[in-house]
C-alpha cells in the first residue's frame, strides 16, 4: 500500500493531521531524492538574452556537401547571425526550426549546427541585432582614420563605416518617433542610390532587406522578394531574438557543431541543442549520421 494514499476511514480532525503528516513526509521523499530544477519564466527568460547577452547561442545553415565550415560563417565575413539557445528548450523538429531565424529547411543540403559557448565572451564582441548596435558593430570592425570622411569614399568599407558613424540615437518621448529615427536612416541602405553599400552589408554582415532590426528575426521572411509582408506581419512574426557575433574560428567561439547529410526524414528529427553539445567536436564541425534527442 502507498503510505501516500489514504485509503481508510477516520474521523474528519484525525484525517487531517494525518494527511498533512503524510504530505509532509512524501515532500520530505522528493527532496532528498533531488530538488527540482527551478524554471524561469519564459517572460524572464525573454527578458533576460535581451537586456543581458546570454552567452550561449545557437546557429544552424544548410550548406551543400564538401563546404568545410570553420567558423562561425564563411571566410572573409566580419560577423555572423546567431539566436539564444535558451529559446529552443525543449527541442522543436527541424522542420520547423530554421522559420524563426527566417531560414527554411533544405532536405538536399548538409545540416550544420553549432551551439556556441565562448570562454572569453569579449573574443565574439556579441551584440543584439538592433540598427543602432549594426552601426556600432560596423565603427569597430572596420577602423578609420579621422580623416576618412571629409571627402567622399569610393571603398564600400570606408563607406559603410562613414555611414555608420553619421548614424545618431537620440532619446526621445516617443517611440514610433526613436524607432522612425533608425528605421528611415537605415532604409536609405537599400534604396537604388545605394547598392554597393546594401551589397557591402550582405556579403560582411549577411544583413538582407528580410533584416528587422530590432533584435528579433522575422518568421517566414526568408521568401520576402517574392513574397512582400506588411508591417503588421512583420511586428507579428518578429519573435526569436538574434545577435551578431564576430566572425572568429569555431574553437575561439566555444562551439561544438555538428553536420548532418541528408536522409529520409530528417527533417521530423528534432534538433535538441544538448545534443548538439554531446555530440559535436569541439571548435570542429563533426558529423554524425542523424539527429537525436540527448538523455535528461
Amino acid at each position: 500500500m502507498n503510505p501516500c494514499r489514504l485509503s481508510v476511514r477516520l474521523p474528519l480532525s484525525l484525517a487531517l493531521s494525518t494527511t498533512l503528516l503524510l504530505l509532509s513526509a512524501c515532500a520530505a521523499r522528493r527532496v532528498q531524492g533531488g530538488a527540482a530544477a527551478v524554471v524561469p519564466p519564459p517572460v524572464v527568460v525573454a527578458g533576460t538574452i535581451r537586456e543581458a547577452l546570454p552567452n550561449d547561442y545557437l546557429r544552424v545553415s544548410f550548406l551543400p556537401v564538401g563546404v568545410p565550415v570553420i567558423s562561425l560563417s564563411r571566410p572573409g565575413a566580419l560577423r555572423a547571425f546567431v539566436t539564444a539557445t535558451s529559446l529552443y528548450s525543449p527541442p522543436l523538429k527541424l522542420a520547423d526550426l530554421p522559420a524563426y531565424s527566417g531560414l527554411v529547411n533544405n532536405d538536399d543540403n548538409v545540416l550544420v549546427a553549432m551551439r556556441c559557448r565562448p570562454e572569453h565572451p569579449e573574443t565574439v564582441d556579441a551584440l543584439l541585432a538592433t540598427w543602432p548596435n549594426v552601426f556600432l558593430a560596423i565603427q569597430r570592425d572596420v577602423p578609420l582614420d579621422p580623416s576618412a570622411c571629409t571627402s567622399t569614399p569610393t571603398d564600400p568599407a570606408t563607406q559603410a563605416a562613414c555611414y555608420a558613424r553619421g548614424f545618431s540615437d537620440l532619446p526621445a518621448t516617443s517611440v514610433p518617433t526613436s524607432l522612425a529615427n533608425s528605421f528611415n536612416y537605415a532604409g536609405v541602405i537599400f534604396d537604388a542610390k545605394h547598392a554597393a553599400l546594401a551589397k557591402w552589408l550582405k556579403d560582411n554582415y549577411g544583413i538582407f532587406p528580410a533584416f528587422s532590426g530590432i533584435g528579433y528575426s522575422v518568421k517566414d521572411s526568408y521568401n520576402l522578394d517574392t513574397q512582400p509582408m506588411t508591417a503588421q506581419q512583420i511586428l507579428v512574426k518578429s519573435i526569436s531574438s538574434e545577435y551578431i557575433l564576430k566572425n572568429v574560428p569555431l574553437a575561439a567561439a566555444g562551439c561544438r557543431c555538428i553536420s548532418v547529410p541528408p536522409y529520409p526524414g530528417r527533417s521530423s528529427g528534432r534538433l535538441d541543442p544538448d545534443f548538439i553539445a554531446r555530440a559535436g567536436g569541439d571548435g570542429v564541425c563533426v558529423q554524425v549520421q542523424r539527429l537525436a534527442v540527448a538523455s535528461r
